[in-house]
């Protein structure tokens, strides 16, 4: 595939897909436990790259409960703090996957443009704009929006069949969300996933030479 001109309905993962910032969250998960074990960030590390497309709002008291933290609101609210003021800055500079500007600006009138992630609603929405993109997507969706009901809210309002509409992630979160709602998927191949390495659909390296 090098080409995304016939389809109707394009949905965007963010980290991963747009920006290269997978690693900018990789370090701020990090550094949110400096005092725990190896084998636990070790832990903390395998699943949030494994997992890239769930919201920090699972992730981080998931990781709470591994490193013996008792994740009451209180205490969940305050490493959500923490971690947004590590990322937001760090994600808008953090480099472009390669050709995707571009291939933004190639959108053509008859499509929709779809954002699907797993960062909070009102930060991707403060992201886009800082980086002038915001007006390219028709729709936004962060957390704690699922991926899965964003695309079925898109597919039903939009009215476009689900062959003619594909999803591009970096995860297997957003492969499953493309496979539960029938769509297309098209992988954004990173080092550190693993799954990259043993999907064996519609892939690419980046956005160069796309149309």
């Amino acid at each position: 595939m090098n080409s995304l001109r016939h389809f109707d309905l394009i949905f965007w993962d963010f980290d991963g897909v747009i920006k290269d910032s997978v690693e900018v969250k990789t370090d701020a998960y990090l550094s949110l436990f400096p005092n725990v074990s190896k084998e636990v960030l070790a832990k903390i590390k395998s699943h949030h790259l494994d997992y890239g497309g769930i919201s920090r709002l699972e992730k981080i008291p998931l990781y709470l409960e591994w490193v013996g933290v008792q994740p009451t609101n209180q205490v969940v609210s305050e490493y959500l703090d923490q971690f947004a003021n590590l990322v937001v800055q760090k994600v808008i500079s953090s480099p472009w996957v390669p050709g995707v500007e571009q291939t933004l600006k190639q959108k053509q009138i008859h499509q929709k443009f779809v954002i699907v992630t797993g960062t909070p609603q009102t930060e991707i929405e403060e992201i886009l704009v800082q980086l002038r993109i915001d007006s390219t997507f028709d729709r936004i969706f962060g957390a704690p929006t699922q991926k899965s009901k964003a695309i079925k809210w898109a597919l039903q309002n939009y009215n476009i069949k689900k062959e003619d509409s594909i999803l591009i992630g970096d995860s297997k979160t957003d492969w499953l969300a493309a496979k539960e709602t029938g769509i297309q998927f098209l992988l954004r191949e990173t080092d550190n996933s693993d799954f990259s390495i043993h999907y064996s659909g519609n892939k690419i390296k980046d956005f160069i030479g796309f149309i």
